[in-house]
This record gives structure tokens, C-alpha cells and sequence, in this order.
């Protein structure tokens, strides 16, 4: 089991376009964290923002 996905793996794993993940992180709908320059999601804040759950999101992604 994976500690944390990219956007790109995120994207794979859930069937959305990278696009669209990073719409949800920006909002606050997908918890992300920022480590250096990458964006990392968990399983566990895919899963939620997957079965519509509020998510809190640590990346401040643009």
C-alpha cells in the first residue's frame, strides 16, 4: 500500500484527469500536503474526496 500519491498517480488510481485533482486541491476539496515542489495525496484523502467528504487541504497548490 502506497504512503502517498502525486497527482499524476492520484489522477490513475481514481479515473479523473490530473486537471481535475488539482481543481479539488485548490478548493479544499482534496486534502493534499506540498513536500518541496511535489503535491502528494494520501490514500486515505483520495478515498474521501472520492466518496464526497470534506477535505482540508495543506498544498496551496496555484
Amino acid at each position: 500500500m502506497a504512503i502517498s500519491f502525486s497527482v499524476r498517480v492520484a489522477a490513475a488510481e481514481s479515473g479523473l484527469s490530473e486537471r481535475t485533482i488539482h481543481a479539488a486541491i485548490k478548493s479544499g476539496r482534496l486534502e493534499a500536503m506540498r513536500v518541496g515542489r511535489r503535491v502528494l495525496i494520501t490514500p486515505g484523502a483520495l478515498e474521501d474526496y472520492l466518496q464526497g467528504k470534506p477535505g482540508r487541504s495543506k498544498a496551496g497548490a496555484k
